[in-house]
């Protein structure tokens, strides 16, 4: 049984979609509408955060693999994802959950390779992985493998002309709680845009209800100010300011000026 999560360099989710979509670059799969992830089994080598690295994905029997969907490691020369048949079978049959499954792994295999260099066995356990509370998710080896997995199976100007999570998982090819994740985040980005702009509009009403008055609606004494010489001393209660150097002054009836 080897590990459920790891904690990871820290990765953003909007980088970790970026990191799915430059290996669907580097695979030649840019505009597919939609990825066959078996395809991976004639890939010998595929692009990740440290560079190009051999790659292979076996598929092995059922009794290996009892308790994992898939299963990412390293030899010592290659990365190698390990699938049982029978989730091979069901992605060739176009299944999402297996299908998500290999990109999963896929995003063990891009993200992690120093975990993996480490001795780290990266699963997707078929009774849900178990995360560790004390792993935020932007530093989860699962969860940054989760984003991936959506973010490699899906092509994101199809996507975006799509109105529901459904009809994402069945374009893509992907389960629907992956579906329901991916476009979570999709609707946050889009979003984002018309919210900054909300935040600066109110940001600009605060700026303008707490700037000091124009000189133009003040009322400045005859006299100048006796620290900086401008005229530009205005009541302010039972005191005067300087507009110019903001000194504070009290001021007699005979006159005369105090500081």
């Amino acid at each position: 049984m080897s590990t459920d999560d790891y904690l990871v360099d820290p990765l953003r989710d909007s980088e970790v979609r970026g990191h799915a979509k430059t290996l669907r670059r580097f695979l030649g799969w840019d505009d597919y509408e939609r990825v066959d992830p078996l395809l991976l089994e004639t890939a010998t080598e595929i692009w990740t955060i440290r560079g190009k690295k051999p790659f292979k994905l076996e598929i092995v029997s059922d009794d290996q693999s009892p308790d994992d969907s898939g299963l990412t490691t390293y030899d010592g020369m290659r990365i190698v994802v390990k699938i049982p048949r029978h989730i091979r079978h069901k992605a060739f049959m176009g299944d999402g959950y297996a299908r998500y499954t290999i990109a999963h792994e896929l995003g063990h295999s891009t993200l992690h390779f120093d975990k993996l260099m480490e001795g780290a066995a990266l699963p997707r356990r078929r009774a849900r992985n178990s995360v560790s509370l004390w792993i935020p998710k932007f530093k989860s080896a699962e969860h940054q493998a989760m984003v991936f997995g959506a973010g490699f199976l899906i092509n994101d100007e199809t996507a975006r002309r799509l109105a529901s999570p459904e009809e994402v998982s069945v374009q893509a090819g992907i389960s629907l709680q992956a579906a329901r994740v991916y476009f979570e985040h999709a609707q946050e980005e889009l979003e984002r845009p018309a919210a900054a702009k909300r935040v600066q509009r109110i940001a600009d009403e605060v700026r303008a209800v707490l700037a000091p008055k124009a000189a133009s609606n003040l009322t400045f004494l005859s006299e100048p100010c006796s620290c900086c010489g401008q005229q530009k001393l205005f009541p302010v209660g039972h005191k005067f300011m300087c507009q110019a150097c903001e000194t504070v002054y009290d001021r007699f009836q005979d006159g005369d000026q105090v500081q």
